[in-house]
């Protein structure tokens, strides 16, 4: 019952951060084109900084479920790719989804069906198993220590040019939020949630545990809460249009996160953390993916 408190106010903080950081890559990077890059790197910057709590994991004998995708590379980069481009069509990646549904954007439900549909369509289309490697980096190893202390110099740059402290203040604690909320429920991210919820059009899933629901539905009150806290609540109604769009995009989405095993989020805090090659492909991908549909909805604008 302890560690069910304590995952659902880690969800609830976790969303109410989230919120409060804008936390969305496709508008990280929006802003980083008109260079103003502090939330593009204090974004990517989460999973590293929730490391520096896995000395003392360590010490309790708990690990993080990092893991480097171990899929062809072609799959990494076609699906980082469809996966960013689809988050400029949809105008959010998977945690800035949830974030806009939570301002009362209710269109967006029909990017979750539609991510749905793609994990379901990939799954049929795409009969190999998943590979993934678990991997717990040594913290101690300088280098880890090294890349932490230029990207926070880097943000502290950034900073004293343009001001955005609590984005990095923001980054620091949904890393250590999000670090510690894998210490008791380690299929936590939207990404998984969908996947796992996905699995059940296809076969018996024990996976999506009454736990889990709650931590996602907390998450989403954090997030709920935090726009009422700052009445930015405003409710869109309907639209058959933009629903089909969002429906379409997140088709597009479900399968591009399962070609490379995780969406943004799982990227950026589990993959991406691991400093290796083949973790930084998907995120790299999926950037370049963003902006590329930036450039074309800009010119078509």
């Amino acid at each position: 019952m302890f560690s069910l408190l304590i995952s659902l106010l880690l969800a609830f903080l976790i969303g109410w951060v989230s919120q409060r950081m804008g936390m969305c890559l496709v508008n990280a990077i929006g802003l980083l084109l008109k260079r103003r890059p502090t939330l593009f790197v204090s974004l990517v910057s989460c999973g590293l900084f929730g490391l520096l709590l896995a000395p003392l994991y360590a010490l309790s004998g708990v690990s993080q479920p990092l893991f480097i995708p171990e899929v062809g590379y072609l799959s990494l980069v076609g699906g980082g790719l469809l996966f960013g481009l689809a988050s400029v069509l949809n105008d959010g990646c998977s945690v800035g989804t949830l974030t806009k549904l939570a301002s009362g954007n209710l269109n967006k439900v029909f990017t979750i069906l539609g991510w749905v549909l793609g994990i379901v369509l990939w799954h049929h289309l795409n009969m190999l198993p998943e590979h993934r490697a678990l991997q717990m980096p040594m913290i101690t190893s300088r280098h880890y220590w090294l890349l932490i202390g230029i990207v926070l110099l880097i943000l502290l740059f950034l900073i004293r040019i343009h001001g955005d402290k609590h984005l990095v203040l923001s980054s620091l604690l949904l890393g250590a939020l999000t670090s510690a909320l894998y210490t008791f429920e380690p299929l936590w991210t939207p990404s998984v949630f969908f996947y796992d919820l996905s699995q059940r059009f296809w076969g018996p899933d024990t996976s999506l545990t009454t736990q889990r629901v709650a931590v996602f539905a907390m998450l989403m009150l954090g997030m709920l809460c935090y726009t009422l806290h700052r009445r930015t609540f405003s409710y869109q109604q309907l639209a058959a249009m933009t629903a089909g769009r969002h429906l379409l995009a997140g088709v597009l989405m479900g399968t591009g996160a399962s070609m490379m095993l995780g969406g943004n989020d799982s990227q950026i805090l589990l993959v991406f953390p691991t400093l290796t090659w083949v973790g930084a492909v998907p995120l790299v991908s999926i950037v370049l993916g963003i902006l590329v549909g930036v450039g074309v909805k800009r010119l078509r604008a």
